[in-house]
């Protein structure tokens, strides 16, 4: 309940906003009060035949004067010290409410990992919570493919009568001539103010100019030293993203590239037990094969031996010959069955997947 009162005020004015209002506004009535009273006195002495004569009465009204300027001037810098304090106080409760906003939105993508390692389904959840982030109107992902020349991209709508269920593929784009490409290589986050101004230099900038978008912010997925994607925001208007947009959404970013991460791996560990199977598999029905095969070349052996019939020899010979050439096929699937094996246990190594449970120790920091 807590979770949800503290995300429904972001984004409206907090109450020390209409304290400032009011404290200025009784400064603002302070020396109003001081200027009428100044205008009924002169109006009063006008009335009365002049300023009075008596130096007793200028000493008095003299007093009277410099001790209400000094009380009003009094008020008005304690009213001032008073708004100071509520600005402070509310940059500082804007500043919370923002943290409290990016670690409830990491935890979400930390419980939606934990139930599924699906990138994309959490991608599509977790695209609201973004936008309420940094305001956008498209939140993007592209992925790169295995080769890391492509990128695959998915689009998640931020508006509820937009939303899909689960996000779809959509565009392939290279990664050479795009910003996506571009923010791999660089692996710093990329702010466009003005999407029609870099439309002709890439593909990727050109497609969003066309759909209608004119500022973007993408930021690299890294991970494990290694960049896996991008995470773009992008909206019609131009000049919206500021590097503060950037470093809000950054985190994000930084749990989105450890759940890719995580989701290769899965598949690589996945192939890795499948093709493990398979060669067991393999190996135990060759073994078996070669086990019969031996003892029929074995008895055709007994047979050539015990009947010397030219014709039967011949025979006997034409079976030896197909059994020995099976057996050199099976010996050809063992050794490829190894082979294979033995690259994608290696590919599973160089990812980083640990073989022990000691080995999961190494990589936490």
């Amino acid at each position: 309940m807590e979770r949800h009162r503290a995300a429904g005020s972001i984004g409206r004015p907090p109450a020390s906003s209409m304290n400032i209002r009011q404290q200025l506004t009784r400064v603002w009535v302070i020396w109003s009060l001081v200027a009428i009273f100044g205008l009924v006195q002169a109006v009063a002495w006008t009335i009365g035949g002049g300023v009075p004569r008596r130096p007793t009465v200028l000493a008095q009204v003299f007093t009277a004067w410099i001790v209400m300027l000094v009380l009003a001037w009094l008020a008005s810098r304690r009213i001032e010290s008073l708004s100071h304090r509520i600005r402070q106080h509310e940059h500082t409760h804007r500043a919370t409410l923002h943290e409290m906003e990016q670690l409830q939105t990491q935890n979400a993508m930390l419980q939606i990992i934990a139930q599924s390692v699906d990138v994309t389904l959490a991608f599509q959840t977790l695209a609201t919570r973004i936008a309420r982030l940094v305001p956008c109107d498209r939140v993007g992902l592209a992925l790169l493919d295995e080769s890391g020349h492509e990128f695959q991209t998915f689009t998640a709508r931020v508006h509820e009568h937009e939303r899909r269920a689960r996000p779809r593929p959509e565009v392939m784009f290279r990664a050479d001539r795009t910003l996506l490409g571009k923010v791999i290589r660089s692996r710093q986050a990329e702010i466009i103010p003005d999407m029609g101004a870099i439309a002709a230099d890439f593909l990727d900038a050109n497609v969003l100019h066309n759909a209608g978008f004119g500022s973007a912010v993408m930021l690299p997925l890294v991970a494990k030293g290694r960049a896996v994607g991008t995470l773009n925001l992008v909206a019609r208007a131009k000049d919206v993203f500021t590097a503060q947009h950037a470093e809000a959404v950054l985190p994000i970013a930084e749990l989105f590239a450890v759940a890719v991460v995580a989701q290769q791996l899965q598949m690589a560990l996945g192939r890795y037990r499948s093709v493990e199977a398979m060669s067991d598999f393999t190996l135990a029905v060759s073994a078996e094969i070669n086990s019969a095969l031996q003892t029929i070349i074995g008895h055709c052996d007994l047979l050539e031996r015990g009947y010397p019939d030219p014709n039967l020899q011949r025979d006997l010979a034409t079976v030896v010959r197909q059994a020995q050439r099976i057996a050199a096929l099976l010996d050809k699937m063992r050794t490829s069955a190894n082979d294979r094996l033995k690259e994608v246990e290696s590919v599973v190594s160089q990812a980083g997947i640990p073989s022990s449970p000691e080995g999961f120790g190494d990589g936490i920091v």
